[in-house]
């Protein structure tokens, strides 16, 4: 059942594989200890497995760890390369995640996740060495063309005209987001509808004080 708030609103979490007392029991023992007799296979299954686990739990910085570990066994593993760029996105290391993401994207140019994910690093990173909203905008909109219907690209099209200072844009563009949810998305949590109604009401208020703010501008030009 959607859980739905303002105007009707996800990143999809991958399902936990292990139990958190599973989880802590192999952070206890150490990977040492665990796969030192295995395979490369056994170790990149089990590292996987780990890291899936940390990933669920929002554990990003473990989660990194165990795909690092993944990387180095096999540096073209597609899950490990798919799913740490997200995680260097969450634990802000940008640098990492672009590089990852751009060589991802030339890989794989069908794939629009990976587009959206770089745009919304652009869009929302913290350092201002990475923060790029135009270059946010052009990756949202490849991605669009790409998957029209999903409502994540438009969550992070509505990100990149925020960053702009397209406001009117971005808040048309987050109620669009919204009816996309409500009709296609399944399974969405309440955590990201939450953040979603954020969104939603970041954007509107910034669009009303630029209303606001230009009213002002042409009563005083009229003076």
């Amino acid at each position: 059942m959607k859980h739905i708030l303002l105007a009707g609103l996800l990143l999809h979490v991958l399902p936990g594989t292990l139990s958190a007392q599973e989880t802590n029991s192999i952070s206890d023992t150490g990977f040492g200890l665990q796969i030192a007799e295995r395979t490369d296979e056994e170790r990149i299954d089990f590292l996987l497995e780990v890291a899936t686990a940390y990933f669920s739990e929002g554990d990003h910085e473990s989660a990194i760890n165990a795909y690092e570990r993944v990387l180095e066994i096999d540096p073209l593993n597609l899950q490990a390369r798919f799913i740490i760029g997200h995680s260097y996105i969450r634990v802000h290391q940008y640098a990492k995640a672009e590089k990852m993401l751009t060589q991802l994207i030339e890989d794989f140019p069908e794939d629009f996740k990976l587009r959206n994910n770089l745009a919304w690093l652009y869009a929302t990173a913290t350092d201002p060495a990475f923060r790029d909203g135009q270059k946010a905008i052009r990756l949202a909109r490849e991605a669009m063309v790409l998957a029209p219907y999903d409502h994540h690209v438009w969550s992070t099209l509505a990100e990149a005209y925020y960053t702009t200072g397209q406001y009117e844009k971005a808040y048309q563009t987050i109620l669009h987001m919204a009816s996309l949810a409500v009709k296609y998305g399944d399974n969405i949590t309440k955590q990201s509808v939450a953040g979603y109604n954020e969104q939603i009401r970041k954007c509107k208020r910034a669009w009303d004080t630029q209303k606001m703010i230009s009213g002002e501008d042409a009563e005083d030009a009229e003076e």
